[in-house]
């Protein structure tokens, strides 16, 4: 049987100089190779590849399709390539697709192809699910997946999905070319999160926090270095720093080994800590992200961040003063903002004066408790990287504008559509960047 592990391609392609390995689609291909060593992953996105995969098929095939599963690499117009592959499929193949969209949209899927959907966490049901994918008996057995049976939709016991991260096999990255990819590495060490924020798929798809420990973690920083001249990595768990113990023991590690190499990490203000943050810097961390949102206290508790305004200033302070390159994030058009609460926004904003600023228009993204909520601004589908306010009012587009000019008179590098960020090369340590689109990974972390 021929298995292959699509990353499809997104609408439009992924920019090229912030494109990186799709460790989601790698983990659950490195998964199948244990039984099916056979097993290929067909990167569409960095390919650049259309809608035909024929090519690349044989005489029996199991294509999964891997869509918004851990990381948001997509918009929901990717969907459209999966269908259109689909259709142009012209040898026998049974489709699968995991991830979030499919979960709660199934319909939608099995109306266009797909044969099997597995539901929620797929790590341990997606073998299974390959060993029986032609025996309708026993893939009634298996909990957590939906498929069609004479035209009617058949699904199976619902049970709780396990987080069982830590267990984790390192993803093996020989089965794309990792000549497609930005020099800056990725890693992803945990999944699942502490908080509970309405607008961020993690804890309601995940659930509880799972994290490798620090041994497995530094086997795949040293084969990085080894098998690609990793100079950087950045961690891209939703929140890296939530275990205090397995990051000291990492850093000790990197220490104790003489690691070189530089990372970067997303944390939370609420799992922050100075001497965890110092051990980090130490050992090579020299660029962190906190998901800070808005300045608005009223709006952070409709959001279920919850945060106290002054802590934040401190710790962002603090941070800076051990040397950290600091990114911050900010959405500007949370349902029921207000003129006033943009004003406070840009206020704590300029205050915290972070290296780089990602500036968003909210993400709907399925699943989420804001998403449902607002299925009338929605409209049914998830969308990533949107640079237009769902908000639509002067005052508000008023006041988006002044925190532009104010960031332009505060010498922001203003970033609003996509750019090649292979022509911001050897930027000062301190520049400063505000993007309403992805900021390329890596940028100004210097030793």
């Amino acid at each position: 049987m021929n298995i292959i592990v699509i990353n499809p391609g997104n609408k439009p392609y992924t920019n090229k100089t912030i494109v990186a390995e799709p460790l989601d689609v790698l983990m659950i291909a490195t998964i199948i190779e244990k039984k099916y060593p056979q097993v290929k992953v067909l990167d569409m996105d960095s390919n650049r590849l259309n809608n035909d995969i024929n090519k690349y098929l044989e005489e029996k095939n199991i294509v999964i399709f891997v869509y918004d599963y851990q990381l948001p690499l997509h918009t929901s117009n990717a969907i459209e390539n999966i269908f259109e592959v689909i259709k142009n499929t012209q040898k026998p193949t049974k489709f699968i697709i995991i991830g979030k969209t499919s979960t709660y949209y199934y319909q939608k899927f099995l109306d266009n192809g797909i044969d099997i959907i597995i539901k929620g966490i797929a790590d341990d049901k997606v073998l299974p699910v390959i060993d029986n994918i032609n025996c309708e008996e026993e893939l009634s057995k298996i909990p957590n997946i939906i498929y069609k049976k004479d035209n009617k939709i058949i699904k199976t016991t619902s049970v709780p999905s396990k987080n069982l991260f830590s267990t984790m096999p390192i993803p093996n990255r020989k089965l794309v070319s990792m000549d497609n990819y930005m020099d800056t590495r990725t890693m992803i060490t945990s999944r699942g999160c502490i908080g509970t924020c309405k607008f961020c798929t993690t804890p309601y798809f995940y659930g509880k926090w799972s994290g490798k420990p620090a041994e497995e973690i530094i086997k795949e920083i040293e084969m990085l270095i080894k098998e690609y001249h990793t100079k950087k990595i950045i961690f891209l768990d939703d929140n890296m720093i939530v275990d205090k113990e397995r990051i000291m023991n990492l850093c000790r590690e990197i220490k104790r080994k003489k690691i070189k190499c530089l990372f970067g990490c997303l944390c939370s203000i609420k799992c922050y800590d100075y001497e965890m943050l110092k051990e980090m810097y130490e050992s090579g961390f020299r660029w962190v992200h906190f998901g800070i949102e808005s300045g608005s206290e009223r709006l952070l508790k409709l959001m279920h961040k919850d945060m106290d305004i002054s802590y934040i200033k401190k710790v962002i302070k603090e941070v800076k003063e051990l040397g950290y390159r600091v990114r911050t994030s900010f959405i500007l058009d949370y349902p029921t903002t207000t003129k006033e609460d943009l004003q406070t926004t840009k206020d704590l904003i300029l205050e915290l004066n972070p290296h780089e600023l990602r500036l968003h228009y909210l993400a709907y993204r399925v699943g989420t408790p804001i998403y449902n909520e607002n299925k009338d601004i929605s409209n049914g589908s998830q969308y990533i990287h949107s640079n237009k306010p769902n908000i639509k009012n002067n005052e508000i587009t008023t006041e988006v504008n002044n925190i532009i000019e104010s960031l332009q008179k505060d010498n922001y590098h203003l970033i609003t559509e996509e750019t090649d960020w292979n022509k911001y090369t050897d930027l000062p340590k301190n520049t400063k960047i505000a993007a309403f689109t992805p900021i390329k990974y890596g940028m100004c972390w210097y030793e």
